[in-house]
């Protein structure tokens, strides 16, 4: 009996019961307490619960194709156009000033290539992407203002606090702000024409806001692009503004901005000139004159036989006109010379449509 009543006081055996095992209580414990006690989950613990973070895929080399659309962007270096954002600099310090009536300054990095997509990728948000139209160019550019320029801009405009700057998270732009950036942004397509015109004239004009990085997207996203960014401060505070300018949108002028120097000539070299124009006289051309030109059917040219007589609408002293290829050189007359029959210049004459079609070519 003693036996029995001591094995009926020690209790369940310790090893059997789950719930007095040390070993399971800490692991056991926090899981039941979530629901319990109300503890809010934070992302660590939501991936222990499901088994843990997968784990990030080391990126191989790119080949092939995927090495073309998806790799670095060559830059190809724009002599001019480092010229135009140095003198975009600037432009964009005075107005800052005029417009905030403060002490702006702009600084302005120097231009990255990129990706159209890495580059909208990497736009911190909330921020607003002025979408900005190049008339003559038939392109578009992109002007993304960060959050802190926004409160800077609105802040001086709106009495010019001293405090520290408020920063806008969370929430979207009201009315106010928006017409604020819009007119900032709009002065700043104005500096944009003024810097692009020593190199050829174009407008930019601001033609819409975008606060959805994808709905800024004015070409392909692997399309290569330049950008750059211009820091603007304003007595303690300001932002930045990052442009982006797709290859597509400069291609017209991409000789241009190419340059060393503005209005270089190509083909300058003085040695070739040279030699060229002492080449040039003793080529031999050859000319036809052309006596007259008349449209005719093919039956009446078969009908033509030895002896057939071919009568002109054109009389002797009449000019006939003289050609070296489709450039019409010069107006002639028919005279005799030692018994053979000769031209006599009247009149020289280079057509200035040449290489189009030359007058009376079309009968």
């Amino acid at each position: 009996m003693s036996g029995t009543n001591e094995t009926g006081g020690a209790g369940p055996d310790p090893v059997a019961d789950p719930v007095a095992d040390p070993v399971a209580d800490p692991v056991a414990d926090p899981m039941a307490d979530w629901g319990a006690a109300g503890v809010a989950m934070g992302q660590g613990d939501i991936d222990d619960l499901f088994g843990g973070p997968e784990p990030v895929a080391e990126e191989g080399p790119r080949r092939g194709l995927e090495a073309l659309v998806g790799g670095a962007v060559r830059y190809e270096r724009l002599p001019m156009l480092e010229i135009v954002v140095d003198r975009l600099a600037r432009l964009m310090t005075t107005s800052s000033r005029k417009f905030t009536a403060d002490n702006a300054d702009v600084v302005i990095d120097r231009i990255r290539p990129v990706r159209v997509g890495a580059f909208l990728d990497t736009i911190t948000l909330p921020a607003l992407i002025g979408v900005i139209r190049i008339e003559e160019w038939d392109g578009y550019c992109l002007a993304a203002l960060d959050s802190r320029l926004i409160g800077s801009i609105v802040d001086i405009l709106l009495g010019g606090r001293r405090n520290a700057l408020q920063p806008i998270e969370g929430r979207p732009y009201t009315p106010i702000e928006r017409t604020f950036v819009e007119k900032f942004v709009s002065i700043i397509a104005q500096d944009m024409s003024k810097a692009f015109e020593s190199v050829s004239p174009a407008e930019f004009r601001l033609e819409r806001f975008e606060i959805t990085p994808g709905y800024a997207m004015i070409t392909k996203p692997t399309a290569a692009a330049l950008t750059f960014r211009a820091e603007i401060t304003m007595e303690g505070r300001g932002g930045y503004i990052d442009f982006l300018l797709p290859y597509t949108s400069i291609e017209p002028v991409r000789d241009l901005l190419s340059q060393e120097v503005l209005g270089k000539k190509q083909g300058g070299d003085t040695i070739w000139r040279n030699h060229l124009a002492e080449e040039l006289p003793r080529a031999g051309i050859e000319l036809t004159a052309v006596i007259e030109r008349r449209v005719m059917s093919f039956s009446e040219v078969a009908a033509w036989q030895p002896g057939s007589v071919f009568v002109l609408d054109r009389r002797q002293e009449d000019p006939i006109e003289v050609f070296c290829q489709e450039l019409m050189v010069c107006r002639a007359a028919i005279a005799s010379k030692d018994e053979r029959v000769v031209l006599r210049v009247e009149e020289c004459v280079i057509d200035r449509s040449w290489p189009g079609s030359a007058p009376g070519q079309e009968a």
